[in-house]
C-alpha cells in the first residue's frame, strides 16, 4: 500500500487538501464468504488492522476489523485446552460478523469533514468510494497522523 504522492499540491493547512492527497492505494480487500481464518492470515502477512470487505462484483459491503475478527475466534485457539469446537470459529464467514452500513468517504471529500466523522462516530478507518461504490482507497486514523507530523 503507499500513500497518494500530492503533497505539494496541498496548502499549508492540511484540512484543505481531500481524501484523494492521503488515501493509501492500492487497498487489500476480502469477499463476503471468505473464512476468518483467511481474513486473520490477510491481515498479519499485510500487517493491517481494517479489512474492507467486497461482494462477488467487487463492490463495497462492509468493513472486517483484527478487532472483530480476535472477538468472534475462540480465544483457547493455540493453547493446550484448544480443541475441534474452537477450531471451528474460525470457518465462520467475514459476511457473519463484518460490519455492515460502515461509514464511508469519496475522493473529493475534504480532510477536514474526513477528521470530524473519525472523531464524531469513533472510528479507525474510512473506505474510500467511488461512485459505483467501489474501493479506491482506504484513508485511517494513523495516515492523519502522518499527516499531521508531514506538515511539522
Amino acid at each position: 500500500m503507499k500513500r497518494a504522492e500530492k503533497k505539494s499540491e496541498m496548502s499549508t493547512d492540511p484540512r484543505s487538501g481531500t481524501l484523494s492527497w492521503i488515501m493509501r492505494t492500492p487497498v487489500v480487500s476480502i469477499g463476503m464468504d471468505a473464512s476468518l481464518k483467511d481474513a486473520l492470515d490477510l491481515c498479519t502477512d499485510q500487517g493491517i488492522r481494517h479489512l474492507p470487505v467486497v461482494d462477488e462484483e467487487g463492490a463495497f459491503v462492509g468493513v472486517l476489523t483484527d478487532r472483530d475478527i480476535r472477538y468472534h475466534i475462540s480465544p483457547r485457539l493455540g493453547t493446550i485446552s484448544e480443541n475441534s469446537s474452537d477450531r471451528a470459529t474460525l470457518n465462520r464467514r467475514v459476511h457473519t460478523v463484518m460490519v455492515r452500513n460502515a461509514l464511508t468517504g469519496s475522493p473529493d471529500m475534504s480532510i477536514g469533514t474526513a477528521a470530524k466523522i473519525f472523531l464524531h462516530n469513533h472510528i479507525g478507518c474510512l473506505p474510500v468510494l467511488d461512485g459505483d461504490r467501489r474501493l479506491v482507497g482506504m484513508v485511517t486514523k494513523g495516515d492523519f497522523l502522518a499527516l499531521l507530523a508531514a506538515a511539522d
